[in-house]
């Protein structure tokens, strides 16, 4: 009786332990194939992002060879075609900007810069560049200004050329605007 006893208590461990091996292997078993589930799902995202960018850069390579000029013709007017209003004398888009450009031929550097000028050579909006007008007077001004006052700050030799810029015939404010058409 002893020994069907002991033979049943290891039975009973080895059952025990065999189940805890076989569950040990089935939770195991199933984190594997989390992760295997989880690195799949991250393979594929990473596929998916690559093919997007990949799409992206082909986007921006296809409107980068698109001419500029075309892409914004196209969106100002729209596709239009010659047939509709009957004009085919109309040249619109390159073509006008073709037909321009053999009407302005230029052989020197002087004769582009004149072809390509818009006509007025008089100044309609100087107060636009008086910032840039009111530097160039401080870096003229600010020697004379340190000869006549030494020993004063950068600020208040600033603010004294300012004081002299707000009377200045060279600032844009001080001179006669012309008239504009309308």
């Amino acid at each position: 009786p002893k020994k069907s006893g002991m033979s049943s208590k290891k039975d009973k461990k080895k059952k025990k332990n065999e189940l805890e091996l076989l569950e040990e292997a089935l939770v195991g078993n199933a984190e594997k194939q989390a992760k295997a589930a989880k690195k799949k799902e991250r393979e594929r995202k990473e596929r998916e992002e690559r093919m997007q960018m990949e799409r992206d850069k082909l986007a921006k390579q296809k409107a980068a060879s698109r001419d500029p000029l075309f892409a914004n013709t196209h969106a100002m007017i729209g596709s239009m075609d010659d047939s509709d209003n009957g004009q085919d004398d109309v040249k619109v888009g390159r073509a006008a900007n073709r037909a321009n450009a053999e009407a302005l031929s230029a052989s020197s550097i002087e004769g582009a810069l004149s072809a390509l000028s818009t006509g007025g050579e008089e100044d309609q909006h100087p107060e636009k560049r008086m910032k840039a007008l009111h530097k160039a007077f401080e870096e003229r001004m600010l020697p004379e200004m340190k000869q006549q006052y030494p020993g004063l700050r950068l600020g208040q030799y600033k603010d004294k050329i300012f004081q002299l810029w707000k009377k200045s015939p060279e600032n844009p404010m001080n001179q006669p605007r012309p008239v504009l058409k309308s």
